[in-house]
């Protein structure tokens, strides 16, 4: 059975996509550092008949995310697809002129290191194999600078420059890596619930265009079992 392990797995994308690709026949493990949440995911899966594992792990610390890594791979081996979708938007918004450096630092972990890390870990093993595919939701701020999300789209499209490094390394051993664009406010995220309690009424006043986690869900499956661009709008 294919393995599916979502990092960063919450109500809206990380769910969405386990359940897209449960349907395909895949299990799938969920990451993330909040057990409750994990607890409701898995039960949410589970009635829809897709068997899930979870692992606890905050994504901001190297240690808990080798661990992480190191479980995974003694439960399931090396997955046929990882996703890495993280949170971590109650922090914005942080603009330009707020950004110092020692602020910065504080965002490089989830939205730059971290993924790195993981994908140092993986990718050599799904090179080996000769299968596999890697994927990254991050915000089209990476390619459309918005001075408000300045703390995540500037390590952003960092990360960007790493996986159109990596793809250039791995597509020709049959490995997929590609980044998912999200322009839209993603439905049942934390994003949406932040925006919605007037969190981002200063820099955001006008109603921004929204989109259902289930059609991501269906682009990260094209993008992981299909020959597709290293990077897509959405």
């Amino acid at each position: 059975m294919p393995h599916l392990a979502v990092f960063g797995a919450g109500p809206a994308l990380g769910l969405s996509a386990a359940r897209r690709f449960g349907r395909a026949g895949y299990s799938v493990t969920l990451i993330a550092r909040n057990g409750d949440t994990l607890d409701t995911l898995r039960r949410s899966l589970a009635a829809d008949g897709i068997a899930a594992d979870i692992l606890l792990a905050d994504l901001t610390d190297d240690a808990q995310v080798d661990t992480a890594l190191t479980n995974l791979r003694a439960r399931h081996g090396i997955p046929d697809v990882l996703l890495y979708s993280p949170g971590g938007v109650e922090r914005l918004p942080v603009d330009a002129l707020a950004l110092d450096a020692d602020t910065l630092r504080t965002w490089l972990p989830l939205n730059l290191t971290t993924p790195v890390r993981i994908l140092h870990a993986l990718l050599p093993e799904m090179v080996r194999r000769g299968s596999g595919a890697a994927l990254v939701a991050q915000g089209s701020s990476l390619h459309e600078p918005q001075s408000a999300l300045a703390s995540v789209g500037i390590p952003q499209s960092g990360l960007l420059n790493y996986l159109r490094s990596a793809a250039q390394q791995v597509r020709p051993a049959g490995v997929r890596v590609g980044s998912l664009q999200i322009s839209r406010l993603i439905e049942t995220s934390a994003a949406q619930r932040l925006y919605d309690s007037g969190h981002f009424a200063s820099v955001e006043p006008n109603e921004v265009e929204r989109v259902e986690p289930d059609a991501l869900a269906d682009a990260l499956f094209e993008m992981a079992t299909t020959d597709t661009e290293v990077e897509r709008a959405a």
